[in-house]
């Protein structure tokens, strides 16, 4: 031990620090002088910091990435979404069983009118894949970069009329980190159609085989890829990325997962336990101590109540087999599970739109202090977020 610090340089003690600082401190440094400007763009050290970033993370506190939306209504009848995004970082004591947490709103400059919301359609290293709009973005929010992608070949403006006319849209989008390559890459789905008629009804819609295209960070372009999936399958959710692979919680007739392995950019099917017996429904996936794993949910009309169950993926991105985390509930007057921390803490959203933490282990129900929202709010979504200073242009 006393080698190392006798061959460590003050050079390697400033690394070392600053390492492990926030990056909103990192940022502010990056003005003070052209050297930490230098040493906080390079490559290792931006790998060093997300390494100890996620050290930090799984060993004292849990930051979950809550992006929320309104609409605002005039009175004279114009209306606008409004985007709030907040991070909230989370410290459970277990000795004291006290909750604490503290939130801080982001203000993101999106490119976007006020008739757009933003989505989260998927998360890796700091780096969130959102759509607002028709555009793709790539953003980190602890820096506030963001990165708009290039249009898609394969999506096309929606033709005017007429029957047998070629009609894309929008199926699906992955993002995540190709180890092999070492880039960072986004798939996107696209369904394709026509209609047998010159009204373009949805009864004379008939589906065509879906297309796929995957665009590279290095390269800043896409390009088209095999896909063999049914033109009925449809990924219903926003896509969770781990240890190479995408999911998307995925319907065709019946509920399954998809995934994508963004090295050899092929597509497998992962099927779901059955619970439909039960009466309990699928309907959401997320990432849970490195491993994939999905809500599904019972509604008792009688009682108006919800139960939740969390069942974790034990396998792979190709094939798996599952287990049954923890089963929570009934609760009344909640709207849906956001996403599981810390192994029994689970966070969700109610009827009103405010934000609770539910421990499972003792049973207790924590509403969260987040800034409120006057109207409904329309689109929630939340994530277990890692700070990181990854660029993204």
């Amino acid at each position: 031990m006393s080698q190392v610090r006798e061959t460590e340089t003050p050079e390697d003690r400033v690394v070392a620090i600053m390492s492990k600082l926030p990056p909103k401190s990192l940022m502010r440094f990056k003005c003070i002088r052209k050297s930490w400007c230098t040493l906080i763009n390079n490559p290792s050290f931006v790998a060093k910091h997300l390494s100890n970033s996620v050290d930090n993370n799984f060993s004292s506190y849990t930051c979950i990435l809550l992006n929320r939306s309104q609409v605002h209504v005039f009175p004279d009848k114009s209306w606008k979404h409004e985007v709030l995004w907040s991070m909230i970082n989370f410290f459970n004591d277990r000795v004291s069983r006290t909750l604490y947490y503290n939130v801080e709103d982001l203000n993101i400059p999106f490119p976007r009118d006020d008739h757009e919301h933003i989505l989260i359609h998927g998360y890796c290293n700091g780096i969130v894949c959102v759509i607002s709009g028709k555009n793709i973005l790539l953003c980190n929010p602890a820096t506030r970069e963001f990165r708009q992608l290039p249009d898609s070949f394969l999506l096309l403006p929606s033709p005017l009329g007429g029957k047998f006319e070629l009609e894309t849209d929008f199926g699906g989008l992955g993002f995540g980190y190709d180890c092999r390559a070492k880039d960072y890459k986004v798939v996107r789905i696209i369904e394709n159609c026509e209609y047998s008629d010159d009204e373009r009804t949805y009864y004379h819609r008939i589906p065509l085989p879906h297309t796929a295209e995957v665009y590279t960070m290095a390269t800043n372009s896409w390009k088209e890829i095999k896909i063999d999936i049914s033109s009925k399958t449809y990924p219903c959710s926003c896509s969770v990325y781990l240890k190479g692979f995408c999911y998307w919680f995925t319907r065709d007739g019946e509920e399954f997962i998809l995934s994508f392995n963004l090295g050899d950019e092929r597509f497998h099917r992962i099927q779901l336990p059955s619970r439909r017996e039960s009466g309990f429904e699928f309907y959401y996936i997320f990432v849970c101590n490195e491993s994939i794993a999905s809500f599904c949910s019972l509604y008792d009309r009688s009682q108006d109540s919800k139960s939740c169950e969390i069942w974790v993926m034990d396998d792979d991105g190709v094939k798996s087999s599952w287990t049954k985390l923890l089963v929570a509930g009934p609760f009344k007057g909640i709207e849906k599970p956001l996403t599981l921390w810390k192994c029994d803490e689970l966070l969700m959203i109610d009827t009103d739109g405010r934000v609770i933490s539910y421990n499972s282990g003792i049973g207790y129900l924590t509403y969260l202090h987040i800034p409120p929202i006057i109207n409904r709010v329309i689109d929630s979504q939340a994530l277990i977020y890692v700070e990181s200073i990854v660029p993204v242009k």
